[in-house]
This record gives C-alpha cells, sequence and structure tokens, in this order.
C-alpha cells in the first residue's frame, strides 16, 4: 500500500507543490497574470483543492484514529483526535470556500483582516488547549511530533506571520531582487511565499499523520496478536 511508505508521499507532495509555484510565477513573467487554474490566490484553484485535500486528509486520519480506537489508552486522547479533525475538515472546507474572506461581508462589525486576528487565536488557543497531548505525544511519539511541529511552523509563517508583515515582506523583496518588476509581481511573488510556506508545512503535517497512523496499526495489531 502506498500509506506504508508515507516518505514517497512527502515526495510527491513537494513535487506537485514546486510544479505549482514554477507555473504560477512562470504565467506572471510570460503573460503578466496567473493561468486561472494554478491562481495560488484563487477561489477553488488547483493550489486551493489541494491545500484543502491536505487538510481534509489529516482531519480524516484524525478522525478515523477516534473512532477505530474507542478503548486505546495510549496518547492521544480522545479529545486531541476529536478537535483536531474538527479543525481541520473545517479549515479544508473554508480552503474551498474561503470562509474567512466573508466574514465581513456576514457580520458588518468585522475589519477586513479580522479573521486574521479570530483564526490566530483559535490556533494558539488549541495548542494550549491540547498541550497535555502535545506532551505525551514528544514522549511516545517524538520523531511524528517534532515534523508535525516543523510543519505546524512553516504553515504558522506562511498563513499568519506573512500576513502579519505584508508591507514588509513586499518592501524587502524590491530591495533584495532589485529590478524593475511590477507592483503586481511583487504582490505575486509575495502570494506564491505565502502559499507555499503553507502547502510545505501541510505536507509534513501529512507526512507526521501517515507515519503515526501506521505506526498505531503497527501497534494494535501486535497487541492483539499478543493476546
Amino acid at each position: 500500500m502506498l500509506l506504508k511508505r508515507p516518505d514517497l508521499i512527502l515526495i510527491g507532495l513537494i513535487c506537485f507543490e514546486l510544479l505549482i509555484l514554477i507555473i504560477y510565477l512562470g504565467s506572471f513573467l510570460i503573460d503578466g497574470k496567473p493561468y486561472p487554474a494554478f491562481d495560488m490566490n484563487g477561489l477553488m484553484t488547483i493550489p486551493s483543492l489541494f491545500q484543502a485535500f491536505q487538510l481534509l486528509s489529516i482531519g480524516l486520519i484524525s478522525l478515523t484514529l477516534f473512532f477505530q480506537e474507542q478503548t486505546y489508552q495510549r496518547p492521544p486522547s480522545q479529545r486531541f483526535k476529536l478537535a483536531i479533525a474538527i479543525l481541520l475538515i473545517y479549515g479544508g472546507i473554508d480552503e474551498i470556500f474561503k470562509i474567512h474572506l466573508q466574514l465581513k461581508n456576514w457580520f458588518s462589525t468585522l475589519g477586513e483582516r479580522t479573521w486574521l486576528g479570530i483564526y490566530l487565536a483559535i490556533f494558539i488557543g488549541t495548542i494550549l488547549f491540547l498541550y497535555p497531548d502535545f506532551r505525551k505525544l514528544w514522549r511516545y511519539y517524538r520523531r511524528e511530533t517534532l515534523i508535525a511541529i516543523v510543519g505546524m511552523i512553516i504553515f504558522a509563517l506562511g498563513g499568519f506571520g506573512a500576513e502579519l508583515f505584508r508591507n514588509s515582506i513586499d518592501f524587502l523583496l524590491r530591495i533584495l531582487l532589485k529590478a524593475e518588476y511590477s507592483i503586481d509581481f511583487f504582490k505575486a511573488l509575495r502570494i506564491a511565499l505565502e502559499e507555499f510556506a503553507e502547502l510545505l508545512g501541510e505536507s509534513l503535517i501529512l507526512y507526521s499523520a501517515i507515519s503515526f497512523f501506521n505506526q498505531r496499526l503497527h501497534e494494535i495489531q501486535s497487541a492483539e496478536k499478543a493476546n
């Protein structure tokens, strides 16, 4: 089974993400605008759907473990599995329909970037709420947990850090490139860096989730044989 080789899955995911990045930036250099299907800032494009697929995959793995391990005592807890499943399945749906960008239309009191504070608070709150589980995972599944943490950091830098420092990043790119590129290209380059970081972070988390899933199956099968 392919799931038995998460290393090959990770390589494939990263190669596909690099292909998306090359096509997106290449289309700007050739036509001055992104090809619609590969617009990394678009709605229901290949990058958007691919990102949603990764989030939904991680969420479904967590949900599968939640139902499959009702009586299994090793960490993480059932609340951890359910919380991660709900958040990431919602994240996948949000990525498809860009719900966070619609909040200002549904709630007149919210500003254009208020969603950033809400989502950042949920992200940090989830880590604090599930911190005991993360500690136990670090103890029993250190490799998988470390990879997931690295993925979360990269994802957060792309999803939140780039938004928080948008103007500074645009200014820094202009200095580093030292060329007469258009404002649209600088914007496209920033978006490419943001979205690629999110995709790469999700790939690492998905790789960690598959590795963890395989290890848990092995543990359960070993325990059943021993009994």
